[in-house]
Formats: C-alpha cells, sequence, structure tokens
C-alpha cells in the first residue's frame, strides 16, 4: 500500500486481554438492567400458562421469553451490579473502558484508521462452538473494541483461510469519520480484487 501513498505501522496495544472481559462484564450489566423491564405485564413477551401468583407468572414469563444466551448474560448483568460485587466489576470494567478510550484517541491523534483482524481465528462451522461460550466470547476480541469506545468500525471479508473458511479484516476510524472509513473500506476491497 506504501505505492499508494498509504502506509501501515504496528502500534503497541497493551490492553488487548481486557476487552473481553470488560465488554461483557458490561454489556451484560446492561442487558440485565435494560431487560428487567420486559416483565409481560406491561411491556414484552407473556406466557399463556396459568401461574397462581406473580413471582410464578415472572418466572414463566422470563423462562419461555429468553433463550439461554439471553438469560445466563441476564444472571451475569444481575451479579455484577448485585452489592458487594457493583464496585469490583462494573465499576473496574468502566475503568477500562476509559483506559481503552484515552487508547484509541491516542492512536488516533497520529493515524488515520486502526487495522486489525475481525476474529483470532477463521469462521468456525456452523454449530461447531455452540457448546463452548468461553470460545464463543473470545472470538470477539477485536471487534468488541469498537462498542467499547465508541468508534465506527467496519469488517471487510476479504480474505479465505487455507483450510477454506473465511476471515475478515476490521477497520476502525476516529469518531465522525464514518466517510473516509466507508472510502478506505471500498479501496481496500477493491485492491484485495486485484491481488
Amino acid at each position: 500500500m506504501i505505492a499508494d501513498g498509504h502506509e501501515a505501522k504496528a502500534v503497541q496495544f497493551e490492553y488487548l486481554d481486557f476487552i473481553v472481559p470488560a465488554y461483557y462484564v458490561l454489556t451484560t450489566a446492561e442487558a440485565s438492567s435494560n431487560l428487567s423491564r420486559y416483565d409481560g405485564v406491561r411491556y414484552g413477551y407473556r406466557s399463556r400458562r396459568p401461574a397462581f401468583d406473580l413471582a410464578e407468572f415472572y418466572k414463566l414469563t422470563r423462562s419461555e421469553g429468553f433463550g439461554k444466551e439471553v438469560k445466563r448474560r441476564i444472571m451475569l448483568g444481575t451479579f455484577v451490579l448485585s452489592t458487594g460485587y457493583y464496585d469490583a466489576y462494573f465499576t473496574k470494567a468502566q475503568q477500562v473502558r476509559q483506559l481503552l478510550v484515552e487508547k484509541t484517541k491516542s492512536i488516533f491523534s497520529r493515524y488515520d484508521f486502526i487495522l486489525m483482524p475481525d476474529a483470532p481465528s477463521p469462521a468456525f462451522k456452523i454449530g461447531e462452538k455452540m457448546k463452548d461460550p468461553i470460545a464463543m466470547y473470545l472470538a470477539d476480541i477485536f471487534t468488541v473494541m469498537a462498542n467499547l469506545v465508541g468508534c465506527p468500525a467496519i469488517s471487510l471479508p476479504l480474505y479465505k483461510h487455507s483450510i477454506g473458511m473465511p476471515f475478515g479484516l476490521q477497520v476502525m476510524s476516529k469518531n465522525f469519520n464514518e466517510l473516509s472509513l466507508l472510502q478506505v473500506s471500498e479501496y481496500l476491497t477493491r485492491v484485495n480484487k486485484k491481488v
């Protein structure tokens, strides 16, 4: 890419190991908090099975209305927001988020874009990791960063691994720089087709 006037440089990012834990603490807390209003009384799914009291009604409605993974995330979020664990998990995750925001701003003060893989491995085969939620969570290590720091990003399915499965490149840009992000994405896609 240097021939076209572009240059890519490696940048040290010391917080990489903290991205996924912080993301899952914060997003599960938000899921727990936001989904608590979907009680079947005023909002959301309502079980049609008869309930004898309010507690049973809630149990039926929430058991039927949410899938296994959503329930797992709600329970984890409820735990990290509970008394005694709030500071240990939620507050620490917010502090990590702030470190990530500051580091990302520092990178964008010197560079136009951040390029990274969109996953640590090629795509999984359908159903391959369904029984291993930790492996599924860790597959998000690169893409959740844009969500944590609040900057625009795009995943470009540009490559195919030797095992035949696709993998891609993620491009992140500064806030309010979506037009440049789309332009560089189009450029990378066009250049990749020529190769």
